[in-house]
């Protein structure tokens, strides 16, 4: 069939650009590059195939192999939705207390996953990660924050992207900050063409930007160190978003834009919107990578207060 994709991985990437006009500050034109739109909902479809596919080329992943990973969100869904279709299992290590409805769908995906004790955060899921695989025959983990594979991926797509459906008109991108492969796939491809890459962290959590990490409730932004592929001094600066301003980005998005997407984008929305208003961006262009989906984060506090 001329128009089918021969799997699901095909689908990844290639995401649409969407002007917010509605939102937009006179004078600026403001873009949302709808990440939602990915296969399992998220820009880390992209990061989990281009990590995969990584290990399998340099014969880390072997047929037979198992991929583990941490992942208390979007990039455990992306993983074991392209884990399983290439037919690697797939196990996940999360901090405990993970909402019901996302422990199902990874389970429905045929993941097996491994809570850890919440106190420990992200960092003890990473340390179980690692053990698991060690102790796993042909078992992988494919480390994420620490992955290059995870930066290449968006500097060869997600940027591309935006340059190309920009026609190189775009002054300024917007990236939410995770594992940081966004962040610095951006900051790689845009060095030396004249766009800004502006980071967005939680600012209860403002790790990039040299205070202590802290709790937050903007899940899929923020991991609570500074990941080892991102380096701050990469980007143009770093936006930090509070709760209550996230929830009103999802709020705005929703409401005035049309798109239900979830609280990491809602806090983009919010910083590129802000950008957008200062005088030194009249009449600029701006990008807003919108990473996740609103379905699966309806349970969480942010998303409450935000539709």
């Amino acid at each position: 069939m001329a128009r089918s994709a021969s799997d699901v991985t095909w689908l990844i990437g290639d995401t649409p650009l969407v002007e917010l006009a509605a939102i937009a500050p006179p004078g600026v034109r403001l873009f949302g590059k709808l990440e939602a739109w990915n296969p399992s909902g998220s820009n880390k479809d992209r990061a989990a195939l281009a990590m995969i596919r990584h290990a399998e080329r340099h014969g880390y992943l072997r047929p037979g192999g198992t991929i583990v990973e941490c992942s208390s969100g979007d990039l455990g869904l992306a993983i074991a939705m392209v884990g399983g279709r290439l037919g690697y299992p797939v196990v996940l290590t999360m901090p405990e207390f993970q909402p019901e409805s996302r422990l199902a769908m990874l389970r429905a995906l045929g993941a097996t996953v491994t809570e850890t004790p919440a106190a420990e955060g992200m960092r003890g899921a990473m340390v179980r990660a690692e053990q698991i695989a060690k102790a796993t025959d042909g078992g992988v983990c494919l480390q994420a924050f620490t992955n290059r594979a995870n930066a290449a991926a968006h500097a060869d797509t997600t940027a591309r992207e935006i340059w190309r459906d920009t026609d190189g008109r775009v002054n300024a991108v917007v990236v939410p900050v995770a594992t940081g492969g966004t962040a610095a796939g951006c900051a790689e491809f845009f060095r030396g063409r004249g766009v800004a890459v502006v980071g967005v962290e939680p600012a209860s959590s403002a790790v990039l930007s040299g205070r202590p990490a802290g709790s937050h409730d903007i899940p899929g932004l923020g991991a609570g160190f500074v990941p080892d592929i991102l380096d701050p001094g990469e980007l143009t600066e770093v936006l930090q978003v509070s709760d209550a301003d996230a929830a009103e980005g999802v709020r705005a998005l929703a409401r005035r834009e049309g798109l239900l997407l979830g609280p990491a984008s809602g806090a983009v929305a919010h910083a590129a919107v802000s950008l957008a208003r200062r005088p030194a961006h009249a009449g600029a262009t701006i990008v807003a990578v919108l990473p996740d989906r609103a379905e699966r984060y309806l349970e969480h506090k942010s998303m409450r207060r935000g539709i």
